[in-house]
């Protein structure tokens, strides 16, 4: 049996112990909250909700770590970086195994050009969380602008490790590549990465490469394609792209929406303009992007809606007039059709594209020079629409201008080499005026351009046999 003096000591350490752990956690919450307390930005100028949010965020911050987070993301959607950035700095201090906050610290500081200390941050973001894609691809692309090529070529082939054909990785290699000279294999990647994103990533690198190789048709092609599709867009990112569920701006998260549905997020790109809509009912750009994905789902009923309120909400606002041009034609309604654009340009007179679909329309009457004269008011609107330039040297033909013809389809070729409209009417022209040199200059540049149809170009060449007598 064991004595009662034993049995005391054991009750006295006990309470040491107790009181020591007691102790030990007073003074970490103490540390906790000091350092959460300094990392509460001055608060800068707001207004309205996003400043009841932060005041609220502010207050809990002291107590919590998740306020903290509320806050800085708070201030990360609204474009507030550098109080975001305070916010990310306390973040990584009190939650030191959360690879997130390292991760959106190093994006505001790469954003900022701050490479050296983006990179040193994601460097301890991947060594909390190896596996995500995003930051590896974004530490890829700090270090190859650092100059630093092997560590580069390790985060995007750790990549591909698990996703073998990324475009956005593929394409980080094949700048790797390009700069140590190695033009084949940085097609090779450059191919595959066109491939894997439908033409988006890696195209104008491509085109580069595919014109040096001599493979011109392949360059024009891709370029052509980059105009229409904008090309670019940034990889996804969810610990980034999450904050925009906190963002209080609709502008802001109109272009957010326009990236995602650029980046094939369509349902994302719905969620963040119906958000935009719900801040600001009467945003112009809002509806009209959500007109425009409305078109997407093919549901012309929403996508008028949608258009119709662009322009009650903004009547200058020519894209969301033009586009209801083309939706009341495109249902066969030509009567409305011919009302929205009358109300278009009432409001945008010197709209580009409205004056050229007024100049189209016309022009299908027969009345050329009325015509001629509204295309020319486009083009000094929007001077590199090649487009409109090939419908103007048109009218100029029909008018028998035929010099002022010839000028505007090599003022399309300046604003768009190798526009298809362009090279066959030149063509044309040349086989017509019975210049068989410049005649056969023409066609070897429209066989060479994807975008003409083979019979197109088949029909050309008979008109030079037959006009010449030989082959072109």
């Amino acid at each position: 049996m064991k004595r009662p003096g034993h049995f005391r000591r054991w009750m006295i350490v006990g309470t040491v112990l107790v009181t020591a752990a007691a102790a030990i956690g007073f003074w970490r919450d103490h540390a906790q909250a000091k350092v959460r307390r300094a990392h509460i930005p001055a608060r800068p100028l707001l207004a309205g909700t996003l400043a009841e949010r932060a005041a609220g965020a502010e207050r809990r911050a002291a107590r919590g770590s998740a306020a903290l987070a509320e806050l800085g993301q708070l201030y990360h959607a609204n474009g507030f970086l550098p109080e975001a950035a305070h916010c990310y700095r306390g973040l990584a201090q009190l939650e030191p195994r959360t690879a997130k906050w390292p991760h959106r610290l190093a994006a505001i500081y790469a954003g900022a050009g701050r490479l050296e200390d983006a990179a040193a941050l994601w460097e301890r973001t991947l060594r909390l969380a190896p596996d995500y894609a995003p930051a590896l691809i974004r530490l890829g692309d700090v270090r190859l602008k650092l100059n630093r090529a092997a560590e580069a070529a390790t985060a995007y082939n750790t990549v591909l490790a698990h996703e073998k054909d990324n475009a956005f990785a593929l394409a980080g290699l094949a700048r790797l590549d390009l700069a140590a000279g190695r033009a084949v294999a940085a097609r090779e990647k450059l191919e595959r990465a066109a491939a894997a994103s439908g033409g988006r990533i890696g195209a104008d690198l491509l085109a580069t490469v595919c014109e040096q190789a001599g493979d011109h048709a392949r360059a024009t092609a891709l370029r052509a394609r980059a105009k229409a599709s904008g090309a670019y867009h940034d990889p996804a990112d969810p610990w980034i792209d999450e904050i925009m569920d906190d963002c209080l701006d609709a502008y802001r998260l109109t272009v957010a929406a326009g990236f995602a549905d650029h980046a094939g997020d369509t349902a994302r790109a719905l969620h963040l303009i119906e958000r935009a809509l719900r801040l600001a009912p009467d945003n112009a750009p809002a509806h009209f992007q959500a007109g425009l994905l409305a078109q997407k789902k093919r549901d012309a009923g929403a996508a008028r809606a949608a258009f119709e309120a662009c322009v009650r909400a903004a009547p200058d606002f020519s894209d969301g007039w033009l586009r209801l041009v083309e939706l009341h034609a495109a249902a066969r309604d030509e009567a409305a059709a011919m009302r929205a654009l009358a109300a278009g340009l009432a409001h945008n007179p010197a709209s580009g594209g409205l004056l050229a679909e007024q100049a189209r329309r016309v022009a299908a009457t027969g009345r050329h020079a009325e015509a001629a004269d509204l295309f020319e008011r486009s083009l000094r609107a929007r001077p590199d629409d090649a487009d409109t330039a090939v419908k103007l040297a048109g009218a100029y033909f029909r008018l028998e201008r035929v010099a002022d013809g010839v000028t505007a389809l090599n003022h399309a070729l300046a604003a768009e080499p190798d526009h298809p409209g362009a090279l066959t009417t030149l063509a044309l022209h040349a086989i017509g005026g019975g210049d068989e040199a410049a005649a056969r200059s023409w066609l070897d540049r429209v066989r060479s351009q994807p975008r003409v149809p083979a019979a197109m170009a088949d029909e050309l060449a008979r008109e030079f046999r037959r006009r010449f007598g030989r082959e072109p």
